[in-house]
């Protein structure tokens, strides 16, 4: 899929997400219309928006704007989920088990 512009940028981001228009509209109390026009480049974004998009569909502002950063997408998805943990102590056990993650991912065979 072809990802040289914002639009389609939002646009496969949000299919990666299993996001509909609708749905995606929804999140963001817009139209779908909003939506399809954004994805078609036929609406400019307000930067504003371009942030909620990000969160939403678990990105950065800098992939949704100049295509940079989706190889490093899942450092993004671990930092939002990080993030939302309010409980100091829940935050420091997921960080164990993030570190336990890698430490097996490195010793066993690359996908």
């Amino acid at each position: 899929m072809e990802t040289e512009t914002i639009g389609s940028r939002i646009r496969a981001a949000r299919k990666e997400m299993g996001y509909s228009q609708e749905e995606l509209a929804a999140l963001l109390y817009m139209k779908k219309t909003t939506i399809c026009k954004y994805e078609k480049d036929l609406h400019d974004i307000p930067s504003s928006v371009i942030v909620q998009l990000a969160r939403i569909l678990h990105t950065s502002p800098n992939y949704l704007l100049l295509g940079e950063g989706k190889a490093n997408r899942w450092k993004d998805d671990m930092i939002c989920i990080i993030e939302e943990i309010n409980s100091p102590i829940m935050r420091q056990l997921a960080m164990e088990q993030m570190r336990s993650i890698v430490k097996y991912a490195d010793k066993s065979i690359s996908i």
